[in-house]
């Protein structure tokens, strides 16, 4: 009998201790947020992001919770995997509106957007979209110092989209159908004035001229 109440008694303060440093472990959302903001400055995102994600899981409302949310999306971010960074960035954006970390997001964002969107060759909705968050972007900060950046992405997104008509207007002027590659000739220098192939666009617009 004594035995099984021994064995109880272990048993209660081996509980009571888990229970005490588990509790403690809670309570120190600092000490994980310092852990996970040691990989991610070690670039180890993958493990970053699981240290951020289990502060903010931990602590929803703690003082570390929004810095590990933008760090979390950063750390995506700089993985290169930017359909996941989206995401976190746009949790992040309209969980903390008026955040100091929200132009460097919003950028970050914008910079999603155009890397995740396909070669010239492929559906272009996505780059149309980039072009709108870069837009949105520069609308909002005029004065940024990621201005030339945007506006440098923005011109890329533009060459891309005037890349695909220019293509089919080729292609429309190979087979003879020079009425319809003169449609999106005339439609690149309407829409986009500025890019890259303006000078192959003239050209062409002339040579279906004759």
């Amino acid at each position: 009998m004594k035995r099984i109440e021994t064995i109880i008694l272990l048993l209660t303060i081996l509980c009571s201790s888990c229970a005490k440093h588990t509790s403690i472990a809670r309570l120190e959302p600092e000490k994980a947020f310092e852990q996970a903001k040691k990989e991610y400055k070690l670039k180890h995102y993958d493990k970053a992001i699981e240290k951020f994600r289990s502060v903010i899981f931990e602590s929803p409302a703690g003082k570390w919770t929004e810095e590990s949310q933008y760090l979390l999306a950063r750390s995506s971010y700089l993985k290169k995997n930017y359909v996941q960074a989206e995401t976190e960035y746009d949790f992040f954006i309209n969980t903390y509106p008026n955040s100091r970390f929200m132009q460097k997001a919003e950028y970050e964002l914008a910079v999603c957007y155009f890397k995740h969107s396909p070669p010239f060759y492929l559906e272009q909705t996505a780059t149309i979209k980039a072009m709108q968050e870069l837009d949105k972007f520069l609308a909002k900060y005029p004065d940024s110092e990621y201005k030339t950046k945007i506006e440098k992405n923005k011109k890329r997104c533009i060459d891309k989209l005037v890349k695909k008509d220019l293509q089919t207007a080729k292609l429309y002027l190979k087979i003879g159908k020079t009425k319809s590659a003169n449609i999106y000739l005339k439609s690149i220098q309407e829409t986009y004035p500025e890019n890259s192939y303006s000078e192959e666009v003239a050209m062409l617009i002339a040579k279906c001229s004759k």
